[in-house]
C-alpha cells in the first residue's frame, strides 16, 4: 500500500478553500460605492421598520416582498409601524421592495413603489442592523437609529 493520502488531500484542500472563502472580506463595487462584504455578517439579522407619519387622519397601505417572501398587505394608522426581519443572502443580492399608497385630503390616490432594502445600497451606507422608513406626505425618508431624515423617494403623480 502506498500511503493512503491521495483521496484525502483533495477534500482537505476543498475544506481549506471553503474556510478561507467564508472567513474573509472582499470589496464589491456597486452603484452606491464600494461595499466591504464581510461574510460573517450573514448571521446578523436586519430589521426594516416602516412608520406612517403622513397625518393623524390618514392610513397608509403597504405591500412589501422579495424574490422569495411576500410579506402581505398591511394598513397602518398614523404613527403605527410594520417591520420585518431577515438575513443577508450569501451572494449579497438581498432586495425587498414595497408598494405604498394612501388617499390625500381630496380623495386622490397617492402611490409609489421603491426598494425598501437593497443590501448594496443600504448595508454600511445607511443601516447595518435596523433600517427606518418614515413615510410622509412629501415622500419616503430613510435612516438608522442615529439619523432619520434623508428623503430617498418621492411619490408618483397623484391619480384621480
Amino acid at each position: 500500500m502506498a500511503g493512503g493520502r491521495g483521496p484525502k488531500q483533495p477534500i482537505s484542500l476543498l475544506l481549506l478553500f471553503l474556510v478561507l472563502a467564508l472567513s474573509s472580506s472582499s470589496w464589491c463595487p456597486s452603484a452606491y460605492g464600494t461595499v466591504e462584504i464581510n461574510y460573517y455578517q450573514h448571521s446578523q439579522k436586519i430589521t426594516v421598520w416602516v412608520y406612517n407619519e403622513l397625518d393623524p387622519n390618514t392610513t397608509l397601505t403597504i405591500h412589501c416582498k422579495s424574490k422569495d417572501d411576500d410579506l402581505g398587505e398591511h394598513t397602518l394608522s398614523y404613527n403605527q409601524e410594520f417591520h420585518w426581519k431577515f438575513r443577508i443572502n450569501f451572494f449579497w443580492t438581498t432586495l425587498f421592495w414595497c408598494n405604498m399608497w394612501w388617499h390625500d385630503s381630496n380623495g386622490r390616490l397617492v402611490q409609489a413603489s421603491h426598494d425598501a432594502y437593497f443590501v448594496r445600497r443600504d448595508y454600511e451606507h445607511y443601516c447595518v442592523a435596523d433600517c427606518f422608513w418614515s413615510i410622509q406626505k412629501d415622500g419616503w425618508y430613510y435612516g438608522n437609529h442615529l439619523t432619520l431624515g434623508k428623503l430617498m423617494f418621492t411619490w408618483d403623480k397623484q391619480i384621480q
